[in-house]
């Protein structure tokens, strides 16, 4: 299947478009809520089901966007879950909003999460906050099963810091092995050697990220590095970078897919001659890429 989920991006964080494309949630027999208290404790699996800000924590930032495509099944319907964007420090899981409409569209049988995570600030919600609420917002999909009604495997799916947080937590935490796919965009890997290759403003969001610069915190950065997990049992990766992106430089990518590589791990790789987000020129080839990648990995019935 060809998703034709054009986008365009703004400053540092990522933003949808494609108008045409974005009639939201317009389509006839599709319920939505902002709640889940009115709901069956199964949702209805022949009916298209949206919920907005469903919470997976007791943080106002561990919130949730739900689309459950009709005809779901425990046995064959599988999840994307998207990570959004936004130097750790912004962001919102409304970024892909976009992106998912046109899937449901389009009739793509997937199970869509797009999740919201804490981000930091000056003395607030430092690493290992997000990719713990990443963590998290798996845990409680996979609690919530049987009332959603999808199976457990699951690809996921990040842009920029979102993309870290995906590649974290698809090598880190996927001991269950339902994680089957990762697709990470214009992501960072290797924490301790962006501090070295990045620019000053990027250094500061980073240092604000991990509460302090890699001589004052070297176990963390350590940690939080996706490329220091990746192992022959690593899920396949889907990895896309710019060439010309100088916040996460092209070393970052390389050197994950040299670990990739040297590891056994089915990967696939698509770069443009960019900066930090995807040429609107290339959007539609990008996205394409993007999802067949998932398609053949993860596997919609």
């Amino acid at each position: 299947m060809k998703y034709a989920v054009p986008f365009r991006r703004a400053g540092s964080l990522w933003l949808l478009s494609g108008i045409a494309l974005m009639g939201l949630l317009m389509n006839t027999g599709c319920s939505e809520s902002n709640s889940v208290t009115d709901l069956e404790p199964q949702l209805p699996a022949d009916s298209t089901i949206i919920i907005k800000d469903e919470a997976y924590g007791d943080d106002p930032e561990q919130r949730m966007d739900i689309y459950l495509p009709a005809g779901r099944t425990t046995a064959a319907t599988r999840s994307i879950v998207f990570i959004h964007g936004g130097a750790w420090t912004g962001g919102d899981k409304d970024e892909f909003s976009g992106i998912i409409d046109s899937l449901m569209r389009q009739g793509a049988a997937y199970a869509c999460f797009s999740i919201n995570y804490r981000l930091a600030d000056i003395g607030k919600n430092q690493y290992p906050a997000a990719a713990e609420d990443v963590q998290r917002a798996l845990q409680y999909i996979q609690q919530q099963q049987q009332r959603f009604q999808v199976s457990p495997a699951i690809a996921l799916l990040g842009t920029s810091a979102g993309a870290h947080l995906a590649a974290l937590q698809a090598y880190k935490h996927n001991e269950g092995g339902n994680i089957k796919a990762v697709a990470c965009l214009y992501g960072v890997y290797d924490l301790a050697a962006l501090f070295t290759q990045t620019t000053p403003a990027i250094q500061l969001i980073l240092t604000n990220f991990m509460g302090g610069i890699p001589l004052q915190e070297p176990e963390a950065y350590q940690e939080a590095s996706p490329v220091n997990y990746v192992t022959t049992q690593g899920a396949p990766a889907f990895v896309m970078y710019g060439t010309q992106d100088s916040i996460a430089p092209v070393e970052q990518p390389q050197q994950f897919l040299q670990k990739l590589e040297a590891e056994g791990v089915v990967h696939t790789s698509v770069s443009y001659e960019s900066g930090h987000g995807i040429p609107p020129a290339f959007a539609a080839d990008a996205w394409s890429r993007t999802f067949a990648f998932i398609d053949a990995h993860l596997g919609a019935e």
